[in-house]
């Protein structure tokens, strides 16, 4: 099994449950009584110290049943064990009276130890009958005797009397005198010894006085002498570490005025050192600066009439290019900011109108946003803006880190009357602004104007002619003149507009912008990119040479979506650095060496002493003490005078025997489990969780019983039985329970039950049954159970131990087959194994795909089973029935179509069809369903996520006898389709619950790959060429990149079809070739190499008439790619350019019906310098070709409208010779 050490704790169950009354028990008992097993035939259990993990996939109830405990297992080798017996003493009380009698009137009477047993009370009875009379006889003739003795013993009496009387008379006088005596003596003793007491008393008391006063005087000398040797002491001492204390600060001074002197001359020297060195570096490097410098500009100055270069030399002095850890600070002059949230409301529904007016209603601005990571707000025209960034800058200027960056922005013009303004919080992307989007290039578009200002920690930064600024202005998109452009005007008085050689950009009378259609006519087209080399085309430069405000108005020819412009140092074409500031050396200053100072005089310290004081002690001598003595008196006692006694006769003594009567029995016990209904489930499979009731009999008491002090019943229940305790104490009236923490229960009859059984003991009585309620928690248990009944008595203690009845719950491990009940025997339970839901996802054929790839238009197919033959043959109560059987498929939300489920098949293991025995409910949220199923799924710890499918048993006890205790399992076959656009692994689950407890089932999955695929437009040379230039009679080749179809998938290749609409207005077809995209090897041990030519086994189409090219593979070839192999192919269509202006062009991409669309490939042919009127050609003569369908109309055919052309395939491979051909 599966094992690992560990401890697993059960939990308390509590819970009511129906009575069950006497009769059961009884009747169970009389069926059981009379058998008996030895402790020979018990088949022990024993288990390594170790807990098993539960190999069943529980979702309630899932741990695992712990070894039996010791005490249990040794119970059960007890098993039908009997120990002492119960031997009640039967009594006579006239039997009883008349040995007390005969004993009292002198008869010796032998109670012997033997006892006389009976098995009933009549015959002890005549027994006690007999023994009374020969008693009673015995009595009678000692009775004769006693009275002759008993007269002279009267008379000798009498005389003890007087003689007695005489005697204790002397005896007071005499203890009465003598008392007298003694008392006077004692007094007079005592008074004496008072008196010499006192007398020693108070010479001690007059010694030890005159001690306390030596002893008090001797201590206050010794203080006060302690106390001025102390502080004699530490005046010393005070003293002396002042004179040192001065003497070391005096010496010290004097020291360090001497090093000091030494230090300032070495100090000196290096000083001198140091400037001549600086002052040689100094003038060396500027010289280098200053050469460095010259050769730059004049090499700037050389390229000022080639294109992308600035049209006059300007050197920049400042660093603004990008600002990733900077942040909004503060923003100042703002009333509206636009509600993030509804910005991105409108975002998500048209991100083309976030920056119009009429996108947002009055109640959609509020008054403060968090803006430090950006914003957008509503900026009046007129009203400005004041936007401070602060943070982390990598900006300088001069060499000097950016501390600060304050701009300002102000609606200049607007037709809304205001605009939307997105301000970034890095100062360099700047700002997106605008009013109105919504009906494309019309009107009169918005204006901003922009002033900025950088700051260090020197301050404001200030341009100048040596170290002047340089602002880029860049992506100014233009459509032309007469159409959309944007344009920069109104430069402060400190700008200037410096245009860069062969850029479309140029100032025209005081607005700034390209008056050419740079956005679509090539070769300017590429400037909108920051990366592009054609950037200048669309870029230029503003040169600030002054002032420490930069400003400028940016505009538009017509609204758009949002006007966005950067104003940074990004400069579209190269600049010339800052001259170096010259290194200018300031020497460092000499110190001034100190006069040497005159030695110090030291001083010495000033000492005092102390002079103790000496004590004379007192002296004490008393005179010699002589002590009093005395003396005391006699006493002389008399004597008594008595009187003789007269002769007793003999006596004569009587003798008889008696001896004990007791009846004997030897009670027995039965134990018995029944489930909620009172049926016997002993040697049982039965639910996990149900309740289940050990019946506890014990046979009758016979009359003629001793008295029962005590009547207990001691039961080791099993590992893994949760005991409801509240029903059990219900069904337990007659008894008290206790538990104690090693399971083990102890139930001791009520003082109301003895006194039951004590009350009439000259009759047989019935014990009343015990019950314990409760249920097994674990699945594949085995819960044995025995019980031991003592009953205890002034005699002794009786011990008899149960049978042992034993239930199961199914779920064990077949691996791990249960042992039988007796040596030798059978598996008790053949049929149970663990209970585990089973799924699978199959192909059309059945073939399992779990853990393989799919298409986007695949149909999964599950199979799932519910597992029930491990019930084969179990006994459930009506209540454990009725909690229902359910089934759940947990299919992934994200990925699967819920509405699409076909429930093509649900079929028991006998071939029945029972679709009709369930109802089967989409649940789209666990909250809509009835709350006796929500709480049957919380119970049953099952978790199945966001929707799922429910099947729930419609007559669960039908259900139940037809197929869960048959054993027979339940298989659905079921189909979903998958979501459209899902891309990822596509995850199933299915669960079981049964009589309330869930089982949870494997995992299948499957990845639905992204299908992408790619056009490009190559050159002669194979070059790419997309989004650049072709000439009219150039020959173009369009490369359709195939997707690689995995290896490892579940499905068959059935259609890879290219289908390309080519602008054949513009390009004319000239020929095609298929290449394989990886390696892969066919059946017959072909092998393909990466670049092979694949034309040989595909089929082509060209419709002249529309341009549609269509190219797919042979459905048989497809068929011998096996599904552990990687496929793809690229298709090259070579074409020719007969005429001027765009080209944008896109393929299709058919894989088993899933179309996967490229990106558009797009080129541009100018018009040629002298066009030529093409003459008119006779169309080629063609065939018609009909391609076999391979599969779905819409999407397999292939299209042959119009005048077509067929390829015939090459037969066999050949390889592409290179990327010219």
């Amino acid at each position: 099994m599966y094992q690992k050490i560990t401890t697993v704790n059960g939990h308390g169950f509590f819970r009511k449950s129906k009575a069950y009354g006497l009769v059961c028990g009884i009747a169970l008992f009389g069926a059981m009584v009379t058998t008996s097993v030895s402790a020979e035939e018990i088949v022990t259990e024993t288990t390594p110290a170790v807990e098993v993990v539960n190999p069943n996939p529980a979702t309630n109830l899932e741990t695992v049943q712990e070894t039996p405990s010791a005490e249990s297992l040794a119970t059960q080798a007890e098993a039908g064990q009997k120990t002492g017996e119960l031997t009640s003493p039967v009594t006579s009380t006239e039997l009883d009276q008349i040995v007390t009698d005969a004993k009292e009137v002198g008869v010796t009477v032998t109670e012997e130890s033997k006892t006389a047993v009976y098995e009933n009370l009549d015959q002890a009875q005549a027994d006690l009958t007999k023994q009374t009379d020969v008693v009673k006889e015995a009595t009678d003739k000692q009775e004769a005797n006693t009275t002759a003795i008993k007269e002279a013993t009267d008379k000798n009496a009498e005389i003890d009397r007087q003689n007695k009387a005489e005697a204790e008379r002397v005896a007071e006088y005499n203890k009465t005198g003598q008392e007298a005596v003694d008392a006077r003596n004692k007094a007079g003793q005592e008074a004496v010894d008072a008196r010499n007491a006192q007398a020693v008393a108070k010479r001690e008391s007059e010694a030890e006085a005159v001690e306390a006063r030596n002893k008090a005087g001797q201590e206050a000398v010794d203080a006060r002498n302690k106390s001025g040797q102390a502080m004699t002491d530490a005046i010393n001492k005070a003293e002396q570490e002042r004179a040192d204390l001065e003497n070391a600060r005096l010496k010290a001074e004097y020291e360090a005025e001497l090093a000091n002197i030494v230090d300032v001359e070495a100090y000196n020297a290096e000083i001198r050192k140091r400037n001549a060195e600086a002052i040689a570096k100094a003038e060396a490097d500027n010289a280098r600066l200053k050469a460095e410098y010259e050769a730059k500009k004049a090499e700037m100055q050389a390229k000022t009439k080639e294109n992308g270069y600035l049209s006059e030399v300007v050197a920049q002095s400042l660093i603004y290019k990008s600002e990733p850890n900077v942040t909004i600070g503060t923003i100042e002059g703002v009333t509206k900011f636009v509600n993030p949230e509804k910005r991105q409301e409108v975002s998500d529904a048209n991100r083309n109108l976030v920056h119009t007016v009429s996108s947002y209603s009055e109640g959609d601005y509020v008054g403060t946003v968090d803006y430090s990571n950006g914003t957008t707000f509503l900026l009046n025209v007129g009203q400005t803006a004041t936007v401070t960034y602060v943070g982390d800058f990598s900006a300088s200027a001069n060499g000097e880190k950016i501390t600060k960056v304050v701009a300002r922005y102000t609606a200049v013009a607007s037709e809304k009357g205001a605009s939307i303004v997105t301000v970034s919080k890095d100062p360099t992307e700047t700002v997106i602004f605008g009013s109105d989007a919504t009906q494309g290039f019309v009107g009169v578009g918005d204006e901003l104007h922009i002033e900025k200002t950088f700051y260090t920690a020197s301050g404001k930064v200030v341009a100048t002619k040596e170290n002047p600024i340089i602002f880029s202005i860049s992506s100014m998109n233009s459509l032309g003149e007469d159409s959309y452009f944007e344009y920069v005007k109104d430069l402060s008085s400190n700008m200037r507009f410096v245009p860069i050689t062969g850029s479309q950009v140029q100032d025209h009378d005081g607005k700034i912008y390209a008056s050419t259609s740079i956005d679509t006519i090539a070769p300017y087209s590429g400037h909108d990119s920051i990366d592009s080399p054609a950037r200048y085309y669309g870029s230029g430069a503003l040169v600030a040479e002054s002032g420490d405000t930069f400003g400028l108005t940016v505009g538009a020819s017509k609204h758009q979506t949002g006007h966005w412009f950067a104003m940074n140092t990004n400069v579209a074409a190269p600049v010339l650095p800052p001259l170096p500031p010259y290194k200018q050396i300031t020497p460092e200053q000499e110190k001034e060496v100190p006069t040497k100072p005159v030695e110090p005089t030291y001083v010495a310290p000033t000492l005092v002493t102390f002079t103790p004081e000496v004590f004379v002690p007192e002296k004490y001598n008393p005179e010699p003490f002589v002590p009093e003595v005395f003396t005391p008196e006699t006493f002389d006692p008399i004597t008594p005078k008595m009187i003789p006694r007269v002769e007793v006769p003999e006596k004569e003594t009587y003798s008889v025997s008696v001896h004990p009567v007791i009846v004997k029995q030897t009670p027995a016990n039965i134990k018995a489990v029944v489930n909620e209904d009172g049926v016997d489930v002993n040697g049982k499979l039965v639910p996990k969780g149900s309740t289940q009731t050990w019946v506890l009999t014990n046979s009758p008491l016979v009359a003629g019983r001793e008295v029962v002090t005590s009547y207990t019943m001691s039961d080791p229940l099993p590992a893994g039985f949760e005991i409801d305790r509240e029903a059990t104490a219900i069904k337990n009236t007659a008894w008290t329970i206790n538990y104690d923490e090693n399971g083990k229960t102890t139930l001791s009859a009520t003082q109301a039950t003895l006194d039951y059984l004590n009350a009439n003991r000259n009759q047989d009585v019935v014990v009343p049954v015990a019950y314990f309620v409760g249920r097994p928690i674990n699945d594949g248990g085995t819960y044995k159970n025995t019980f031991t009944t003592l009953i205890a008595t002034p005699k002794g203690e009786y011990k008899v131990v149960s049978n042992i009845p034993v239930i199961y719950t199914p779920g064990n491990d077949p691996e791990t087959p249960r042992p039988p009940h007796t040596p030798g025997g059978e598996n008790p339970t053949p049929d149970d194994n663990l209970i585990k839901p089973k799924k699978d996802v199959v192909d059309e054929n059945g073939n399992s795909i779990n853990g393989q790839s799919v298409l986007p238009n695949t149909i999964l197919n599950y199979v799932a089973e519910q597992d029930f033959d491990q019930y084969k043959g179990i006994v459930a109560s009506q209540h454990a029935i009725g909690k229902g059987f359910l089934y759940v498929d947990d299919y992934l939300d994200e990925a699967i179509d819920g509405t699409s489920l076909v429930v093509n098949s649900i079929t028991a293991a006998n071939g029945d069809d029972v679709r009709e025995l369930f109802d089967m409910i989409h649940v789209l949220s666990k909250d809509s369903l009835d709350e006796k199923l929500q709480a049957l799924i919380k119970d049953s710890g099952i978790s199945p996520v966001g929707e799922f499918y429910l099947w729930v048993a419609k007559d669960p006890e039908a259900f139940y006898k037809a197929y869960v205790q048959q054993g027979l399992d339940i298989t659905r076959n079921l189909s979903f389709k998958m979501k459209q656009d899902f891309v990822g692994t596509i995850t199933n689950q299915t669960h079981q619950v049964d009589f309330g407890n869930g089982y949870y089932g494997n995992i299948v999955t499957n990845e639905v790959p992204q299908l992408v695929v790619h056009k490009d437009v190559l050159d002669k040379d194979g070059k790419s060429i997309n989004n650049g230039t072709v000439q009219i009679g150039d020959l173009v080749t369009y490369k359709l990149e195939g997707w690689v179809i995995p290896a490892g998938r579940g499905y068959d290749i059935k259609e890879y079809r290219f289908v390309d609409l080519l602008q054949h207005s513009h390009d004319d077809y000239q020929s095609f070739v298929i290449e394989a995209k990886v390696d892969f090897t066919l059946p017959d041990g072909t092998i393909i190499k990466k670049g092979d030519d694949l034309s040989s086994y595909t089929e082509t189409v060209y419709n002249a008439q529309t341009g549609k090219f269509e190219t797919r593979f042979k459905e048989a070839f497809l068929a011998q790619i096996t599904r552990d192999q990687t496929f793809g192919a690229d298709d090259y269509i070579t074409v020719k350019r007969i005429a001027s202006g765009e080209v944008v062009n896109e393929y299709t991409l058919y894989v088993n019906g899933n179309p996967v669309i490229s990106n558009k490939a797009v080129t541009n042919t100018p018009e040629p310098p002298k066009p030529e009127t093409p003459k008119p050609q006779a169309p080629a003569k063609v065939e018609k070709a009909q391609l076999p369908n391979t599969g779905d109309a819409a999407s397999y055919s292939l299209s042959l409208a119009g005048v077509v052309t067929l390829f015939a395939s090459l037969v066999g491979l050949r390889k592409r010779k290179d990327e010219n051909n």
